[in-house]
């Protein structure tokens, strides 16, 4: 039995969630609080923790997933929130969660989701699955391999560490100071290497294949 936390404030929704969760199998233990979950004597951490709160931002994210990570890295993190944010989303992969995903979830889809976050994969909300097709709207897996093994030099690298944290390419121009025109060329580099049509999907893609490090500023 897979043992997952949820850590959610007290509602209705939490107790309905919960109800859910055990009876598709999960060994369920819920917390409104970290240090509600640190302080309990003898609890063992979960293998999945299920994160249930009112995030807002992309600092909100990657706070909390620094403090999970100090106490539990081998946790694999999945949050649930109520609106997609890409931002926020960003946040979330590039910080180390295993997952993102809506409250508007079936039941069905979630206990997929998160026994597949059991099994090592990544899950994210099915409104993006578009975004990670090619622009001849072919699938992502046929193109793993060489997204893995692309080289990038360490000005891309940086570059793509900068799109992964959603600053435009008037910050990333002034960070790296060069000019706007550079950096757009660069950008259109990175989305041929990345077989990418956009920003959005360049930055999923690098965090999805470890192409660049989880940025601890976003």
């Amino acid at each position: 039995m897979v043992s997952l936390g949820l850590l959610a404030e007290k509602s209705i929704f939490r107790t309905g969630l919960v109800q859910i969760l055990k009876l598709q199998g999960f060994n369920v233990q819920e917390t409104e609080t970290l240090e509600e979950w640190w302080g309990s004597d003898g609890r063992e951490l979960p293998e999945l923790l299920l994160v249930s709160l009112g995030l807002a931002t992309v600092a909100d994210v990657v706070g909390l997933m620094s403090t999970i990570r100090a106490q539990a890295p081998l946790t694999k993190v999945i949050f649930l929130l109520t609106e997609l944010d890409m931002g926020v989303l960003r946040g979330c992969f590039a910080a180390g969660a295993a997952g993102y995903l809506l409250k508007s979830i079936s039941p069905e889809a979630l206990e997929k989701s998160l026994l597949l976050v059991v099994a090592g994969e990544k899950v994210f909300p099915s409104a993006l699955a578009s975004q990670l097709n090619d622009p001849a709207g072919q699938p992502l897996c046929h193109q793993s391999v060489a997204i893995q093994c692309c080289e990038l030099s360490d000005r891309e690298k940086k570059i793509l560490a900068f799109l992964v944290s959603g600053l435009s390419n008037k910050v990333i121009a002034a960070n790296l100071n060069i000019a706007e025109s550079t950096t757009k060329l660069y950008i259109s580099s990175l989305l041929r290497k990345l077989h990418a049509s956009n920003r959005t999907q360049a930055a999923l893609r690098a965090v999805q294949y470890g192409l660049v490090a989880p940025n601890p500023l976003l």
